[in-house]
């Protein structure tokens, strides 16, 4: 795996793994009259062998929930840092394209540094697989590869993934 060095940060290149893992935080204080939404959940990783750490938050969900989907649904917002320089994005679903869950795809917009991210993740397919194809670009690279479902094991989870990037 080489290290491009297209503008800051520099991002590898070639064919490697990502892993993942994170510990499920619940929260039991659940206020009916005010939105919910779950407690930050740490993560921490590696892609291709490089520390990756940050905070998943998932949607604030109004009280008494959704009465209709919004044409574009955040489902998650990340934030962290990788190579010493920050990331933020932003995970969501366009739903008015949405016919089943087989079909849906997930959006991931957002910046590494001053690099702007965009990936396009699934769709599932038509038949149920142990991983989801995932395809986009970091800055000027392209990257592509397949996400394997994750493990969990009571609150602790794992997630992997394959990928190659080019650029």
């Amino acid at each position: 795996m080489a290290l491009a060095a297209c503008g800051a940060p520099g991002f590898p290149t070639g064919t490697g793994t990502a892993t993942f893992t994170w510990h499920s935080v619940q929260t039991n204080n659940v206020d009916a009259n005010n939105p919910t939404q779950s407690p930050p959940q740490p993560f921490a990783g590696t892609v291709a062998g490089i520390p990756v750490r940050g905070t998943a938050l998932g949607p604030v969900v109004p009280a008494g929930g959704l009465s209709a989907l919004p044409a574009r649904l955040t489902v998650a917002r990340w934030t962290g840092r990788f190579q010493g320089h920050a990331f933020s994005l932003s995970v969501s679903e366009d739903t008015s394209a949405l016919r089943d869950l087989q079909s849906a795809t997930i959006d991931v917009d957002g910046t590494l540094g001053s690099q702007k991210v965009h990936f396009v993740v699934g769709p599932a397919g038509s038949t149920i697989s142990n991983t989801i194809k995932f395809r986009g670009t970091v800055g000027a690279h392209h990257v592509t590869g397949s996400v394997r479902l994750f493990n969990a094991h009571g609150a602790s989870n794992k997630a992997s993934a394959t990928f190659t990037v080019t650029g």
